[in-house]
Order: C-alpha cells, then sequence, then structure tokens
C-alpha cells in the first residue's frame, strides 16, 4: 500500500491520506484523548481482552501518536 500522508485540520482533525483518498480521520476529544474513525468499510479488531465484542469504525487513543501509529500500521497490513 501506498505512504500515508497527514492532512492536519486546525485545532482538533487529522485526516489519513492514502493515493490522495481521506481514509481516516482522528479528532481530539473534549474529554481528553483522540478517536480514530475509518472513512470506509474497514473496522477496528476487537480487543483481545473482550473476545465477544464487535469490530467498530471508531476507536479510542490516549495519545495522538499513538492513533497515527495505529493507523499507518492498519494500512500496512
Amino acid at each position: 500500500m501506498a505512504a500515508v500522508t497527514w492532512d492536519h485540520t486546525p485545532p482538533t482533525t487529522w485526516i489519513a491520506m492514502v493515493d490522495g483518498q481521506a481514509c481516516c480521520s482522528v479528532k481530539r476529544k473534549d474529554i481528553g484523548g483522540w478517536t480514530a474513525t475509518w472513512t470506509d468499510d474497514r473496522l477496528w479488531p476487537v480487543p483481545v481482552h473482550l473476545p465477544k465484542a464487535v469490530p467498530q469504525p471508531t476507536k479510542f487513543f490516549s495519545s495522538l501518536e499513538e492513533a497515527k501509529q495505529a493507523v499507518e500500521q492498519a494500512l500496512a497490513a
């Protein structure tokens, strides 16, 4: 897959772009932390400790760096 580039919409949103297409948005939450939401049909895998959970398009992260790294790893797979 092509390299991920990040487009920043101040003050709270980062958009992951692949080949000029937006594929995930990372937004800062008022309560702290960040959420990464896929813009296509992709879903985040369930946590290991919740095996009966349903995969979701949105996942919470404690830091921007953690969220961006998770998005880049998911797109590289």
